[in-house]
């Protein structure tokens, strides 16, 4: 500064310019490091921010398949189910349809047949033999169709060709083949009373025919669409259907 071929008062006043110029640089210096720290710390978090957000977006599109996944299976199994009750409701209407028939059947069977007395049949109540010797594999009122309608008669599991024989004394008023039962044949009692046998393999004999009890009308099958082997017994009185099982005696 002697040597300076200043002034001393302007010297002084460059010094404290250099003082305030190197604190605004330290100042500025100090900000930018902090400035810069910061970035570093929102840098960062905005990287596992984004980490999170990829990885809700994963965890939402693989949410999103699986319930595409239960929407797909869902409408399979709707589709299923309306195919299943469609089949039952088929199924009913054929129950019914058959039911009918042999309703109108038994009805004219009873206006046209010259019946013998019924009087042994009704006294034989409880007493009366099976057709055959054969477990019962659906009972008389047993649910059907869905449990809207309930069977008329019972299905014994007799095993194919086996014989089946009359319960009782009568007339034959009908042996042939009808719709939903396959081979069936009908005896008639008198005084109201029918026995009934159903999806036969064959048929012994026919309209007309007396036969007494015990002699062999049809052998065991499963014609008119039946699951399984048997023969389908009925017995009637005036048209309705009665438990065979109140009718007939003990099994072995």
């Amino acid at each position: 500064m002697l040597l300076e071929a200043e002034q001393p008062d302007r010297v002084g006043r460059l010094m404290t310019y250099h003082r305030y110029l190197a604190s605004a640089r330290v100042d500025a210096m100090t900000t930018w490091q902090t400035t810069r720290a910061e970035l570093e710390t929102s840098r960062a978090a905005l990287a596992a921010q984004e980490q999170t957000l990829v990885a809700e977006r994963d965890a939402l599109k693989a949410r999103a398949d699986r319930l595409d996944r239960a929407r797909r299976d869902r409408s399979g199994t709707l589709a299923s189910l309306e195919r299943e009750i469609g089949a039952r409701e088929d199924r009913r209407k054929e129950l019914l349809a058959r039911q009918a028939r042999l309703a109108e059947l038994l009805e004219r069977l009873a206006r046209e047949a010259a019946r013998p007395s019924g009087e042994r049949f009704a006294a034989a109540r409880g007493r009366l033999p099976w057709p055959v010797d054969a477990p019962v594999v659906e009972r008389f009122g047993a649910p059907r169709s869905g449990g809207r309608l309930r069977a008329d008669g019972v299905l014994l599991g007799a095993d194919a060709g086996t014989p089946v024989r009359a319960i009782a004394p009568g007339e034959i008023v009908f042996a042939d083949w009808m719709r939903g039962f396959g081979l069936m044949v009908i005896v008639d009692h008198g005084s109201g009373y029918m026995s009934l046998y159903a999806q036969a393999e064959s048929l012994l004999h026919a309209v007309g025919d007396r036969v007494e009890a015990g002699e062999p009308l049809a052998t065991a099958g499963q014609s008119g669409g039946s699951a399984r082997a048997g023969i389908w017994f009925e017995i009637r009185r005036n048209g309705q259907p009665e438990d065979p099982g109140r009718w007939c005696g003990p099994r072995a």
